[in-house]
């Protein structure tokens, strides 16, 4: 009888850690069990993974990952050998562009968990999803209310400033030289355009949109538009990169490059959308009044 009561506890105890997510693909995922051993697919996904400390459960991480973890090689196409050779329990798959990975690694039986979070209400959705199947609700739930509370917060201030005492702004991925012809920037239906409107701009390019709101203009564009602040998300010594800007033709006219409003930042960590992206809320604002709203 004895025994019977301990099978039976523990048969209870592995129906209370079966879960059923959906995940951002849409897809209907089943944990048996709490992942112990994760591949994470994408420098975001990790991000996502520190977060709700979960560091110890990340035995792989991609070649583009600063994560001290064994390394898989490039997030496409992703290495299923090496990926296979490590045993996850889960890989975390993050945005569309790796999409067709999930049906390559199925086939391996290796299951998968999609991530594409693209608003910052994504975000603080993602964070619970996760929380769900790390069995960290607890954490997530804390993390989450950071994130909409900053953005209550900010959107209350800055809600109060007139159109015409907002800056206008420009964002870019391209640090523009010479030869440079198209400019990548953000608008319409991007966590970019989310950051500067909350944060009391007028992102310029708002009233347009692409692929997860990103999309390229031409120098004609930005000189028409001329923005009181720009920021370039850039990869090297940010010094380095403003006086490339300065030395431009096209740029040196510009209002914001006349007036030192050029905002140089991590092109590397503001290209992942994860849980520490709403600090640019800190920073963008900042930098538009100067403490002065």
């Amino acid at each position: 009888m004895k025994k019977l009561g301990v099978l039976f506890l523990v048969v209870l105890s592995f129906i209370a850690f079966s879960i059923s997510i959906v995940d951002d693909a849409g897809r209907l995922v089943v944990f048996e069990k709490t992942p112990e051993k994760v591949v994470s697919a994408a420098p975001s996904s990790t991000k996502f993974l520190l977060k709700l400390g979960l560091d110890k459960k990340i035995v792989g991480v991609t070649d583009w990952d600063s994560f001290n973890a064994e390394k898989i090689g490039n997030m496409v196409p992703l290495n299923i050998e090496k990926i296979l050779s490590l045993n996850p329990d889960v890989v975390i798959i993050f945005g569309g562009f790796q999409l067709p990975e999930v049906e390559k690694l199925e086939k391996f039986g290796i299951k998968t968990l999609v991530l594409n979070p693209v608003s910052l209400n994504d975000v603080a959705r993602d964070v619970m999803l996760l929380g769900s199947v790390f069995g960290k609700e607890k954490e997530a739930k804390m993390i989450k209310d950071e994130i909409l509370s900053k953005l209550k917060d900010y959107g209350t201030k800055t809600a109060k400033i007139p159109l015409n005492e907002r800056p206008k702004v420009f964002f870019t991925i391209t640090v523009p030289n010479d030869e440079t012809k198209d400019l990548w920037t953000a608008g319409t239906g991007s966590y970019i355009n989310e950051l500067i409107t909350i944060a009391g701009g007028v992102n310029i390019c708002a009233p347009y949109t692409g692929n997860n709101g990103w999309f390229s203009v031409n120098w004609e564009f930005l000189t028409i538009n001329n923005p009181d602040v720009i920021i370039i998300a850039g990869y090297g010594d940010p010094n380095q990169i403003k006086e490339k800007i300065k030395g431009n033709k096209l740029f040196s006219s510009l209002k914001a490059v006349k007036n030192d409003k050029v905002l140089i930042i991590d092109g590397n960590d503001i290209s992942s959308i994860s849980p520490n992206i709403v600090k640019y809320l800190d920073i963008f604002y900042n930098f538009f009044y100067g403490g002065n709203k």
